[in-house]
This record gives C-alpha cells, structure tokens and sequence, in this order.
C-alpha cells in the first residue's frame, strides 16, 4: 500500500478502541426529543434565511447542554451516550423534509419560470403554483399527499442501503483499505474532550482548543447572523458587515468570464475546514475550479450553455449551467468512476496476489 505522511497522520490521531460499551438509555432519548423539537426547526429557518442551516453547531450545543446538566446532577456522560447524542443531532439535520421546502420554492421561482421548466415539473415533486397548497402555504393538503409517500419511501430505501451494502462498503475502506476519514477525528476529539472529567480537562489540550475554536465560532456568528438578525427587527434594513450569503461578482464579471458564477461566500468554518482536509483533496477542489473558469466561457461560446445570458447572478448561472452541461456531465463522470472501480475490482481479484491482500 502507497505510504503517504500526511494520511498516516490521520490514522495516528486516534487508536481503534480495544472494547465497546453501550451508551442507548433515557439520556439519548432526551437528547433527541431536544433536537427534534428545538435543533431542527430552527436549522431549517436558519437555511431558508441564509442559506445555510445550524449544521454541526447543533450537535454540540445538544452535547454541551446535556453535559451541563448532568453536572448539575452530579452524573456524567459517557463516551458512548456523548457520541449518540452527536450522530442523531448529525442526522436529524439531515431533515429530509426541508427537501419539500425546496421543491416548493422551485416549482415558484423566477428561474424556473425562465427556463419553461415550471410546468414540467410534476406534482409528485410538488404542486403547481396556483395549488391552493401552496397558495395557503401548508403541507396539510392532499395535493402534498403524493410527494411526501415518495419522500418517506426514499428515507426507507436510502436505510436500508445504508446500514446494509452502506455499511459493508465502510468496513472495506476503514478496516481493508485503511482508507483516512479527516473529518472524523475532529467530531471524535470534540466529543472525547466533553467526556472528560474536570482533571482531565485541566491537563488535555483538547478542551482547549475545543474552547478557542468555540470562541471564534461565537464572535463570527455574533457578527455573521445575529447582527443582522437583531438590526433586520429594528431598523428598516438589517446591518450586514458580511454579505449574506456571499458577495455577488457575477454581473460584474461577466464580461471577462462569461457564464461563470464568481460568488464568493466570506464563511470563516469553510476556512477551518480546508485546514482539516487533506493537502491535496483542497488542491483538488482548487483544480476543479480553475477548470470550470477556463471552461465555462469555451462551453458559452460554443453553444452549450445556451440558457446563460448576461445580467444572471450566481443562483441563475448555477442552475442554466447544470441544466445545460453539468448534470450530465456529472452523471457520467460517475458512472465512468462506477465502472472503472468495478473493472479494478475484478482485476484484482484474477490476480495472484489477492490473497496477500485480505
């Protein structure tokens, strides 16, 4: 196996546990009743305010909380009962049903209703706009009837795929492969610096640097979404020191890079998160941007962006450029990548030296 430094540095930050424990009780459940009717709601208005939920800020306020109070109860939570509160916080703000407040919105958007696309879209995605469902703006309507069965008979397909091939291609590439997962360390380090004791604390750099990074968090979002959140009730427009959700260049780019969407979103954790990932998983995304740059005003110009016109934002160019080249791209970019692993697999498998591998 290739032996890289810095992905040896990601195994090495954490040992495989030599035993399990069970952490399922009443605290857990607690914890996600807590994130059901408190964490959810507000990521999903978070989402459609800004464009962007509570995401992992949600796991650890549930996590704080309850470990506040078991303090105050004189308990403490384990390992195990800190790391389930963490993956339900993780996949209740996955909110499957936020899906249907996008589809609403699409089914009524200026963009659809530029592209002629809004009386194709069928009512098993949403409803048509002049729905009194949407007209009265509620779910509870039979014309949402439809939609929803879909969406709940997705989630049990999707669970099923999860924790069955999900789960055995997991294992292929944590325990044979030996496969890094940058982000995982991180949430396990967080939830392992929780789960300490007070003396513990006082001698781990782990609650430290927890500490500072939920400092920074605290005075960016203070300026990033409360300060515009408190103007917006008492002014009559709110006071943004950032723009929400990015600064638009489009318009003003255009003429040099045409169809290309130069938005650029002043996010400090997207910061954080590229000196988490990888050297070269950040270098690759950077190369796939250069490429689209240089790319999108070739494609414009010969014809295959036709729905790009001057004068769109970044939203607008997003989408007429997918509908015009990059969802079909990226279907065969992945099937391409499907069949390229299948036929790697098999490969290996007529070799001689598979044996030596498992």
């Amino acid at each position: 196996m290739y032996d890289d430094k810095e992905l040896n540095e990601y195994r090495d930050l954490l040992k495989p546990p030599d035993h399990f424990e069970e952490g399922f009780n009443w605290k857990t459940i607690a914890g996600a009743v807590f994130i059901g009717f408190l964490m959810m709601p507000g990521s999903m208005y978070l989402q459609l305010v800004i464009g962007t939920g509570i995401g992992p800020a949600a796991r650890w306020v549930t996590i704080i909380l309850f470990a506040e109070i078991a303090k105050r109860a004189y308990a403490d939570l384990k390992q195990q009962e800190i790391f389930l509160l963490y993956y339900m916080a993780g996949a209740a703000m996955s909110s499957p049903f936020q899906g249907l407040l996008w589809n609403q919105y699409l089914v009524q958007s200026d963009a659809a209703r530029m592209l002629g696309l809004t009386e194709f879209i069928p009512a098993w995605v949403a409803p048509q706009p002049e729905s009194a469902a949407l007209l009265e703006r509620t779910f509870l309507h039979p014309d949402w009837l439809i939609p929803i069965l879909l969406l709940i008979g997705s989630q049990i397909i999707q669970r099923i795929d999860q924790f069955g091939l999900g789960y055995a291609l997991y294992r292929i590439t944590s325990d044979v492969e030996k496969l890094p997962f940058p982000m995982a360390p991180v949430g396990a380090l967080g939830t392992i610096a929780l789960a300490e004791s007070r003396e513990e604390k006082a001698k781990s750099w782990k609650w430290r640097i927890f500490s500072i990074g939920g400092v920074i968090g605290l005075v960016f979002g203070s300026v990033y979404i409360l300060l515009p959140a408190v103007s917006g009730l008492i002014f009559m427009e709110p006071v943004r020191l950032i723009p929400i959700p990015w600064v638009e260049l489009t318009r003003h780019t255009e003429g040099i890079l045409p169809a290309v969407a130069t938005g650029i979103q002043l996010d400090l954790g997207l910061v954080f998160l590229g000196m988490v990932l990888p050297f070269w998983a950040v270098i690759g995304g950077l190369v796939g941007l250069l490429i689209t740059v240089a790319l999108n005003p070739v494609l414009y110009h010969s014809g295959i962006l036709r729905s790009w016109h001057p004068g769109m934002g970044t939203v607008e160019t997003v989408f007429a450029n997918n509908f015009d080249f990059y969802m079909s791209f990226g279907i065969g970019l992945g099937l391409s990548i499907g069949l390229i692993g299948l036929w790697q697999v098999s490969k290996s498998f007529r070799g001689p030296g598979i044996s030596g591998i498992i």
